[in-house]
């Protein structure tokens, strides 16, 4: 199995995983879950991955950061207002 494959069944548990404990709690919780899984995966195979692959990986932990920056924003304005 290619490292992109484990990388992905990885990431597919974790999103199960996370769906289940962000059920009552709200999107807000499962972004937050989703974002950590992907720098957690990112780190512990940084050194078996190409370069491709991670150029990929990045794209989609810089989205994940601009999602989480809209809810963190969210919650401010939520609590200031």
């Amino acid at each position: 199995m290619l490292i992109s494959h484990k990388i992905f069944v990885s990431m597919m548990v974790w999103t199960a995983i996370a769906v289940l404990i962000s059920l009552s709690a709200g999107i807000e919780v499962l972004v937050t879950l989703e974002l950590i899984g992907l720098l957690v995966v990112r780190e512990l195979t940084d050194g078996f991955l190409s370069s491709e692959l991670r150029r990929r990986m990045d794209l989609f932990i810089y989205a994940g950061l601009v999602v989480f920056v809209v809810v963190v924003l969210r919650r401010v304005l939520l609590v200031l207002s």
